[in-house]
């Protein structure tokens, strides 16, 4: 059986998970997660890049803004109501449901996936990597969870220590999410669960490279590397056609 967060049901409320997804997004930006990717931004040579299961939208309306040239982001959702509004404010954003089991890569575009992959199976994984490669399109997936005791800690520490700590900060302020932080702790409930159960569906930098060992070729590039750092270690799929 594989488990799913409780944001990416159907049945849950729309206002927690933009309040959840919000608050992961924010303090990876604040805590400067994604930077690293800034430099593989500039290896490919368009500037659009279109951001898959964007969540909130933070970490692509992070890259926008600290880019040394100009990059364009669009965001893309299955549930397009949990884009934070302070993101909306800078970004362009499909209004429609994007469902990424149904996702079919257009030639040449160029595609991001913020620690959401690991909300798929490994079957549906692959099936992704195939889609993009058969594309010839290109795609950058980061994942900052692994399987790993360090991160059920961080995970913790981010839900029951971070989140009371910060949840005034989060811009658009709401009055809601100082109930449901404070008063009524359930955002600290649901952050910690999804949290934890991300990180036992989290793979290692071996898994991912044992799962799609056979996608690449003389024509097509998977790279799997893995950056550490002290504010988070970064697992990061690369996945481009070989140039002549």
């Amino acid at each position: 059986m594989f488990l799913k967060e409780l944001e990416d049901y159907p049945w849950f409320p729309p206002y927690l998970r933009k309040m959840q997804l919000e608050y992961v997004g924010w303090i990876s930006v604040h805590l400067k997660l994604y930077q690293p990717i800034l430099k593989l931004l500039q290896l490919f040579p368009s500037n659009n890049w279109v951001d898959l299961a964007s969540g909130s939208g933070w970490p692509a309306f992070y890259l926008q803004a600290n880019s040394e040239y100009k990059i364009h982001y669009t965001l893309t959702d299955l549930y397009p109501t949990s884009f934070s509004n302070e993101v909306k404010k800078n970004l362009a954003f499909d209004h429609a449901s994007f469902n990424l089991l149904e996702f079919q890569p257009k030639f040449g575009t160029q595609y991001t996936m913020f620690n959401s992959f690991h909300h798929f199976s490994s079957e549906q994984q692959k099936a992704f990597i195939q889609k993009i490669k058969e594309a010839r399109a290109s795609c950058i997936i980061t994942e900052v969870l692994e399987p790993t005791w360090l991160c059920l800690i961080q995970v913790t520490v981010a839900a029951f220590i971070l989140q009371p700590l910060t949840s005034w900060a989060i811009k658009p302020f709401s009055f809601l999410r100082i109930i449901t932080t404070y008063l009524l702790p359930i955002q600290l409930i649901t952050v910690a669960w999804d949290g934890w159960l991300s990180v036992f569906k989290s793979k290692t930098i071996d898994q991912y490279k044992a799962l799609f060992s056979n996608l690449a070729d003389n024509d097509y590039n998977v790279d799997i590397k893995r950056i550490k750092q002290l504010r988070g270690n970064l697992i990061i799929i690369l996945v481009n056609p070989i140039t002549p």
